[in-house]
């Protein structure tokens, strides 16, 4: 694969490998087939038989050679200028190891409560940020063993947070995560990481911040409880703690096993 200074990391799932709207742009797609399909791979398309959204990231960041990298999913639209902005971004930046941008709605609103000034991100910043606002210099993440954590993601026990952990681990690794309040991506309000009556959802969240945490995982459970609990149509604040405790104990169990 030629060095390129740009490329968008795309995770998809039994892809159809039309690739018309990707011509105007760099990209390497991960295909995971889940059915009976044969593995075809194509140029910038690899195939594999694997789960997990974050075993498909991990997958991408080894496969690419460019600079610098995006993060994104095969639902998501482009800004028309976007390589423009990232690689500006950085060059303006060179010292910045990470940087998230802005999600757009398609009626080109927001798609969430977003800072209008520009920070460097915290512990706390982190927990606000999506997956598909990460772009990043490849080459740090690689030199400093920086991976999405297989059990976290879509399409695993805890499907949700890999892109805080991404993020909290790069900032315990000493890089700089720069926010810059420019959108680049165009995708739907949807999102299955706010369905809060989703039980494996709301354990997942617990498990995401034990392992964030340790034991104070437990007291920021019970805060998240407070917070989104009201949001829930199925469970009440109690009910919704304890799935959350469930959650850290679950993944307890499982990392001591």
């Amino acid at each position: 694969m030629n060095k390129q200074k740009f490329q968008i990391l795309v995770s998809s799932v039994n892809y159809n490998y039309n690739t018309e709207y990707y011509k105007t742009i760099n990209y390497l797609i991960i295909n995971q087939i889940l059915d009976n399909s044969d593995i075809k791979n194509k140029e910038n398309i690899y195939s594999y038989k694997d789960k997990g959204l974050s075993k498909s990231r991990n997958i991408a960041i080894s496969k690419s050679s460019s600079e610098i990298c995006l993060i994104s999913d095969d639902d998501v639209r482009f800004k028309d200028d976007i390589e423009i902005i990232i690689t500006e971004a950085f060059k303006n930046n060179p010292k910045v190891d990470i940087i998230t941008f802005q999600i757009q709605t398609p009626n080109k609103q927001p798609y969430k409560s977003y800072k209008v000034n520009s920070f460097y991100h915290t512990k706390k910043t982190i927990m606000g940020v999506s997956s598909i606002e990460i772009a990043f210099r490849r080459k740090e993440i690689i030199n400093n063993k920086i991976q999405f954590d297989e059990n976290f993601g879509l399409g695993t026990k805890y499907p949700t947070g890999e892109e805080i952990i991404f993020l909290s681990d790069a900032l315990n690794k000493g890089l700089k995560i720069l926010y810059i309040p420019i959108p680049i991506v165009i995708h739907p309000i949807e999102s299955s990481g706010k369905n809060y009556d989703n039980d494996k959802l709301i354990m997942a969240k617990g498990a995401m911040f034990y392992r964030l945490f340790g034991f104070f995982g437990y007291p920021i459970s019970v805060l998240f409880t407070l917070k989104k609990a009201t949001y829930s149509l199925k469970y009440n604040y109690i009910e919704f703690v304890k799935l959350m405790f469930h959650g850290i104990l679950n993944y307890k169990d499982n990392k001591n096993a």
